[in-house]
């Protein structure tokens, strides 16, 4: 038996022709990257290294920012030791009243009168300033052992004003006692 042969024209000729390479073209973008990944598998390679690379370099950056966040602790940690100690700022003023007591009892000299001004809300929330006002009188040169004591202080406290006044009769000794008015400010971590 013979196969029947079927004739085309022309025109289904091109048809099919056209039709075949579509249908190739179709088929090969559809599995393109499976076919690349056959043809090329050195440029996956490349591109899986280079991908590594960087997520190595992320891990590694990853552990460097711990690294520094422990280092900051640790800072953070000393400089809060500096603070006064003290729940409530009244707890906190007596912590730097005895700081200045300690200061005026090395140096010789008897702090008159002391007074606990307004706490002082910082830019910081986490942080009130804590300010005393102390009176005393002494030499310039006791003022001035004072005066470094509280620079040197256990916690951080800063002279936030001074007035001094000098008595009439005792301004040609070198020796006189002058009186003085200082504002001293401490911060603590707010409870």
């Amino acid at each position: 038996m013979r196969m029947p042969v079927i004739g085309f024209d022309r025109r289904t000729k091109l048809l099919l022709a056209v039709g075949c390479v579509l249908l190739v073209a179709g088929v090969g973008y559809r599995f393109q990257p499976r076919i690349q990944a056959i043809w090329s598998p050195n440029e996956e390679i490349v591109i899986k290294e280079k991908q590594l690379k960087k997520y190595r370099k992320i891990a590694k950056s990853g552990k460097l920012l711990a690294e520094r966040i422990k280092a900051n602790e640790k800072v953070l940690k000393k400089l809060q030791a500096g603070l006064l100690s003290g729940t409530t700022p009244a707890l906190a003023a007596v912590d730097i009243q005895n700081i200045l007591n300690d200061i005026a009892v090395k140096s010789g000299i008897e702090i008159r009168k002391v007074r606990v001004l307004k706490p002082e809300e910082m830019d910081d929330a986490e942080y009130i300033g804590i300010p005393v006002q102390f009176t005393l009188s002494s030499t310039v040169r006791q003022l001035k052992g004072i005066l470094y004591g509280i620079d040197n202080a256990s916690r951080y406290l800063s002279v936030k004003k001074i007035t001094i006044k000098v008595p009439r009769a005792g301004r040609s000794k070198p020796q006189a006692k002058i009186q003085a008015d200082v504002t001293v400010a401490g911060m603590m971590k707010r409870g």
